[in-house]
């Protein structure tokens, strides 16, 4: 099964593949493993005691929406459009590094937010750090491509950067819409963005 989270020690390897099945998907074993360890290690770090609590964005929609789902229909998402795009328009893209950015876009939010009798609610750490960031300094530490740092940093509307490889651009834009769909869905309306 794999180790287990030092503050969590029933969580493997193997329950974070089961989360997110996904990941499985990624060809490059080190880099499959690394993502994998990113999410043990900032489970650890959290005040959560499972990946399955941690709610996608308590403020916006009702805190029982949860990340895991906003994950993996994100990444299901990106890998879908730029399928299309490789084979309608002819674009090319880097499978591994679209799933492993989509997939951990949201990591962050383990630590920006923080179990409550609500369902979560924001953390100091998440007022205080930009969303995002976390997330990309953790694969910065493992020694993952500069592109992916890249990825998660700007697929933030919060951001200051703007995308600049074609993952990050379809990462950010999948997001966003399924961030809008679930707006609608719990009754909120969805930001009116500039063409």
């Amino acid at each position: 099964m794999g180790p287990t989270s030092p503050a969590q020690p029933g969580v493997t390897v193997e329950d974070v593949l089961t989360t997110f099945p996904e990941l499985r998907d990624i060809a490059d074993d080190d880099l499959r493993r690394s993502v994998v360890d990113i999410w043990l290690e900032v489970l650890a770090e959290s005040g959560w005691d499972s990946i399955a609590d941690v709610p996608k964005h308590p403020y916006e929609v009702p805190a029982s929406v949860k990340l895991v789902e906003h994950t993996r229909s994100t990444t299901q998402m990106a890998v879908a459009v730029a399928e299309v795009a490789e084979r309608v328009q002819g674009a090319p893209y880097d499978r591994d590094l679209l799933i492993a950015a989509a997939n951990l876009h949201d990591v962050s939010k383990l630590m920006e937010f923080e179990p409550s009798e609500e369902g979560g609610r924001a953390s100091r750490f998440g007022r205080l750090v930009q969303h995002g960031v976390y997330g990309a300094h953790k694969m910065w530490e493992k020694g993952l491509p500069l592109e992916l740092v890249h990825n998660v940093i700007v697929h933030t509307e919060t951001s200051r950067y703007a995308p600049q490889t074609w993952e990050a651009v379809v990462v950010h834009a999948v997001d966003a819409l399924d961030s809008r769909a679930l707006d609608l869905l719990h009754g909120g309306v969805p930001a009116v963005t500039k063409d």
